[in-house]
């Protein structure tokens, strides 16, 4: 197609991040005439995964102190590199995959088999993300910062020597009742609005040492004394429920080569091979509503299509076409290139199972009323990074001004922690801020649909394939057992 200029479609989808890529893929096999647009030259949008040279023009784009007042979800973006010395280096550009959503993706989730019955998953690759620690300050200024594995069951909490045998007991009856604690409102309900850690002293009189190690089970960005026994206990249980379904040892998994983004991708070719229209570095200038369902849209370089259906996120669509929304408490974030493998984050977590990718480290706060720091570290078998170094993710919920220093501080205590390993400085670091848009942006039109972006969690929500299949419904009026559910087709599987 040479032009889109006085072309009409179905459905126009803006920005190719995850949901909209899950709903341009949806919509594929309806018979819908589906044009999917982005005004960046890369697919992804706020999940996208990027190269030093795309991080580099990224953050310059993002640079400035923005309020979200212009739908931005970024702000504050800024690098850092340190001086080059030896074999101590970056290598080239794409060398490097960086994800903007390091995201893991737990085994019960319902996106994982909506891949399958979607064809897609044959052009997916995951890791395990394996162990869980806790990142202990020294107990003086000459004492190195120590790393705590969480035990995830019977045999890691009888060989763990940190705590005695009354702690491990208390610990093995608080797992036994989180493994089904809805069936048993009486020991949880009256206390659902009690800090979590009150909860684990006053029920089972678990030690502090403890409460830290459960805590970073439930991936919560918000304080200790913020974090209710409601929302701990279905995270705990999520996270429990989960080990073992796919392999030994592990409960959750990273997509290969740049994160959420490569979901994002593969279901755009899909989508394409469908009949869907692909086309980056486009974006739309202007709306207008011309009655009976219809939009004309005025896109960057001067077209102008029609569509019956448009959706993207509040990012994404012009404040013409919506209320617009009001931004949240977001997460200071960063990502940083280390100059090491640091295999002590990746071993092996159980007999025969897979050496994992990925690691999470929970780096409390020094009180309960501060938020933790939470660390993604992926390593090379990622695909993220080359194969000498390993990439970490950081995140936490307090203003960039703040958060900033705690990141850095965080990560220096993380390399400060190998055991005599000398691990220098990140080679590169990338600090932003990501602003919550939420769901406050809403359509004016019943045919302008708001898809809600990710939720900051550091972990992927189900609610972002049910926000994706309610738009589908909206626009086939098929019935759900249909949804993402595709025979295979020829050139599918190439």
């Amino acid at each position: 197609m040479e032009t889109l200029d006085g072309t009409e479609w179905d459905v126009v989808i803006v920005g190719t991040d995850l949901p909209q890529s899950l709903l341009a893929l949806s919509l594929s096999r309806s018979g819908k005439r589906v044009l999917h647009i982005d005004r960046n030259e890369y697919y992804g949008g706020n999940e996208a995964a990027l190269s030093l040279s795309e991080a580099e023009a990224w953050a310059a784009r993002y640079a400035g102190h923005s309020n979200a007042s212009e739908n931005a979800t970024f702000s504050n973006a800024r690098i850092e590199t340190l001086e080059a010395t030896g074999d101590v280096k970056l290598l080239q550009s794409r060398a490097y995959s960086l994800a903007l959503a390091p995201q893991i993706i737990y085994t019960q989730s319902k996106l994982l088999p909506a891949l399958v019955s979607s064809r897609t998953h044959g052009q997916l690759e995951f890791q395990a993300v394996g162990s869980w620690f806790v990142l202990q300050p020294g107990g003086d200024a000459a004492s190195a910062p120590s790393l705590i594995r969480v035990p995830s069951g019977r045999e890691d909490i009888f060989q763990d020597q940190s705590f005695d045998l009354r702690a491990k007991r208390s610990l093995m009856k608080f797992l036994r009742f989180v493994g089904n604690y809805e069936e048993q409102p009486d020991i949880w309900q009256g206390e659902a609005e009690r800090p979590f850690p009150d909860f684990l002293q006053q029920k089972f009189a678990l030690p502090q040492p403890l409460h830290a190690a459960l805590l970073s089970l439930t991936l919560a960005l918000t304080p200790p004394a913020e974090t209710s026994t409601a929302d701990a206990l279905p995270r705990i249980a999520r996270h429990l429920r989960s080990i073992g379904l796919f392999g030994p040892g592990f409960g959750a998994v990273i997509p290969k080569w740049g994160g959420l983004a490569e979901i994002a991708q593969v279901a755009c070719r899909a989508g394409a091979v469908g009949g869907a229209v692909y086309v980056l570095n486009k974006g739309i200038d202007h709306i207008d509503n011309t009655g009976n369902d219809t939009f004309r849209l005025k896109l960057s370089g001067g077209e102008q299509v029609e569509t019956h259906w448009l959706v993207g996120s509040a990012e994404n669509l012009l404040a013409k076409a919506l209320t617009p929304p009001h931004a949240g408490p977001g997460l200071t974030k960063s990502i940083s290139i280390i100059a090491a493998r640091l295999p002590k984050l990746f071993p092996v977590t159980a007999e025969g199972g897979v050496t994992p990718a990925g690691a999470v480290i929970a780096v409390p706060a020094s009180t309960a009323d501060e938020p933790p720091v939470y660390i993604m570290a992926h390593s090379a078998d990622a695909g993220e990074c080359p194969s000498t170094q390993c990439v970490i993710y950081a995140s936490v919920a307090l203003p960039f001004d703040e958060g900033q220093a705690r990141l850095s501080a965080a990560v220096a205590a993380l390399l400060a922690s190998g055991d005599g390993e000398m691990v220098s400085a990140p080679l590169w670091t990338i600090q932003y801020y990501q602003h919550d848009l939420g769901e406050t942006a809403k359509a004016l039109n019943p045919h302008c649909l708001v898809l809600p972006p990710l939720s900051l969690d550091n972990a992927l929500a189900d609610h972002v394939l049910e926000n994706v299949k309610q738009a589908w419904r909206q626009i086939t009026g098929e019935e759900d057992a249909s949804f993402l559910r595709f025979e295979v087709r020829e050139g599918m599987e190439d």
